[in-house]
């Protein structure tokens, strides 16, 4: 059972946590057995650490097909809507973090029929919520990023599509889950170094003092 989700901006630490996430997982989708060549689209029920929503609910891997990757995105992409509205879930475990992912309207799709969703444990996670948008004459790719949330046992984050089921839907790429320390550990590290920076002090005077 999901016991506890927190999503927020955590303000005091906004500007240097980026600095030192580690990053937990990348999926690029590059290198899936059984994904696709140039032209081509296959299914599959696995990718980079994903698990499809079941065999009649498989991920869908694009290459080339309808709009173009993303320039810093590789080739091969995923298509939330295979035959039906589709989903793909991986477990993370307790941890405070950031997501974030590409996106981008399938071309000539209305929006309505292009939305992603991500949830954890079932619980809609906002920002980002739902991504939707109109599809134009080609792809538009853009980073989309969460604020940083906290769970406190393993969770299942799903990625699932949103919106009209006829096998046409968003595309993502590049899932990036960064790690970030949580506040009180902050705290306790920035407690540290001004321990470590008033020592040095101390002993810089000390020493001065012995060699007058």
């Amino acid at each position: 059972m999901f016991k506890a989700l927190t999503v927020a901006a955590l303000a005091s630490t906004a500007v240097i946590a980026p600095a030192h996430a580690a990053i937990v997982f990348q999926s690029t989708f590059e290198n899936v057995a059984g994904g696709p060549g140039a032209g081509q689209y296959t299914f599959v029920q696995e990718a980079d650490g994903w698990t499809a929503g079941g065999p009649n609910n498989p991920i869908e891997l694009q290459n080339n097909v309808a709009g173009a990757p993303a320039p810093n995105g590789g080739n091969v992409f995923v298509e939330l809507d295979s035959s039906r509205n589709s989903s793909m879930s991986r477990v993370i475990g307790a941890g405070t973090y950031q997501l974030s992912f590409l996106y981008s309207a399938r071309p000539g799709v209305a929006a309505g029929s292009n939305g992603i969703e991500v949830f954890l444990d079932g619980v809609l996670l906002d920002p980002p919520g739902t991504t939707d948008a109109a599809g134009g004459s080609t792809t538009n790719w853009v980073n989309v990023t969460s604020g940083y949330f906290t769970v406190d046992q393993d969770t299942t984050l799903t990625f699932a599509a949103a919106g009209a089921s006829e096998s046409l839907g968003g595309y993502v790429d590049n899932i990036t889950l960064s790690a970030v320390p949580e506040p009180a550990s902050w705290a306790m590290m920035i407690s540290g170094f001004g321990l470590v920076g008033g020592a040095m002090r101390r002993r810089t005077v000390r020493t001065a003092v012995s060699f007058a």
